[in-house]
């Protein structure tokens, strides 16, 4: 855990633009699910100061909002999903094949049934004056209102394959952790919420519908032992899948409330946090980590639909541009050479000469027309030739009028 010491500054830096202000405006407070990129990555569910842990740890993190052949090239997939539901069938298998495929893979899987907002409303009513105390109770109703019509979509009881889940149970804080992760862990100092129950798949149920010659059947030996990781008053919250004949690996964690943005804020849940990621490292040289950042359907794209390695050029090889586009492309770029570019040293414009009496001339005629007075112009061009004739000048009298002389 030696390596996640310098993390503080981060976490507080991260949080700071979270919840810097909320509490006098609670319109701008982001609740954004299970993203890492862009100004979502700040919100309170979001999942930013995870990914930063994972690049504290010495892996490079990339997001993605599709399943791409480029995604399916990292060597760990974390995703949360913003629903309940849990992988479906063409997820299921490209993860599988993903796992196959490679060595040392590892996916996680982080349920969603925890939201962050709650947890920061109930904190801000124990700490605001009483006069914004209404307000943080009405933020703190709404935020239970949207959790609590997200959940509803979804059956109380679910089978994603990998795990089941059972949503007919009351919320609970848990008090008592087990398990290798809860070595050096102070179960007082967590707060970690259970709102529904995580029941990892065993080999029969994976299995129970295939044999063994079924050619759609998945890799029998990728999934065959399981271990809980982390438990809670009982109940199993990170759970290992995998197989002494593979090295890939699957972590199912029941939610996020160790591992979003305003949790990890607690020391101990990060200590939780580098336990995880200290579990994805396998030793076997796992650099890259792709955080799969969904909105509902997660699509899953082959070789032919993905967009990897576009470079935006694409649309001159489609017809009808492709019979003059490259064409005009290179004489746009070759039109662009010849103008703008300055090849050599610049030269030195010479100076202006400012003795020349035409631009005298010039100069003064050009002011003689601003003024737009025909006889203001008349008098000084009299004036010039009088002046160089030698005859008597018109002068402006020294001698100031006052009133009444």
């Amino acid at each position: 855990m030696a390596r996640f010491r310098h993390l503080h500054w981060l976490f507080l830096l991260l949080i700071s633009t979270v919840v810097s202000g909320c509490s006098e405006n609670a319109e701008i407070l982001p609740t954004v699910y299970g993203k890492r990129s862009g100004t979502a990555g700040s919100s309170v569910n979001g999942t930013r100061a995870l990914s930063e842990m994972f690049k504290e740890a010495g892996f490079s993190v990339r997001s993605y909002g599709v399943v791409s052949p480029r995604m399916l090239r990292s060597d760990i997939i974390v995703w949360f999903p913003t629903d309940f539901n849990g992988p479906d069938e063409d997820l299921r298998n490209a993860i599988l094949n993903w796992m196959e495929a490679g060595e040392a893979r590892t996916f996680v899987i982080v349920g969603r049934d925890f939201d962050a907002s709650i947890r920061y409303w109930s904190e801000v009513i124990e700490t605001v004056d009483a006069d914004k105390k209404l307000d943080a109770m009405r933020q703190r109703s709404l935020a239970i209102e949207d959790f609590d019509q997200l959940r509803n979509y979804q059956t109380a009881k679910s089978d994603y394959y990998f795990y089941q889940t059972d949503r007919a149970t009351p919320q609970r804080v848990v008090k008592n952790l087990s398990g290798p992760w809860a070595e050096e862990i102070d179960a007082s100092k967590t707060r970690i919420e259970l709102n529904s129950k995580m029941i990892p798949a065993t080999y029969d149920s994976i299995y129970e519908e295939y044999d063994e010659e079924d050619e759609n059947a998945p890799p029998f030996y990728m999934i065959e032992d399981q271990e809980v990781l982390l438990a809670g008053d009982g109940e199993p919250i990170a759970v290992w899948m995998g197989s002494e004949y593979s090295d890939s690996q699957i972590i199912l964690i029941n939610n996020g409330s160790f591992l979003l943005n305003l949790p990890l804020v607690n020391p101990e849940h990060r200590k939780l946090a580098g336990k995880l990621i200290n579990e994805c490292d396998l030793y076997y040289e796992t650099e890259s980590v792709a955080f799969l950042e969904t909105d509902g359907a997660v699509r899953v794209l082959n070789a032919d639909e993905s967009t990897d390695g576009n470079t935006g050029w694409e649309w001159l090889s489609k017809w009808p541009l492709n019979l003059v586009g490259l064409q005009m492309a290179w004489w746009l770029i070759v039109l662009c050479f010849a103008l703008y570019p300055i090849f050599g040293r610049p030269k030195r414009l010479p100076a202006a000469e400012t003795s020349d009496f035409k631009k005298h001339v010039e100069a003064v005629g050009d002011l003689l027309q601003a003024t737009d007075d025909h006889g203001y112009a008349q008098l000084r061009l009299q004036q010039y030739h009088q002046v160089m004739k030698g005859d008597a000048v018109y002068r402006r009298s020294k001698t100031r009028r006052t009133d009444g002389n």
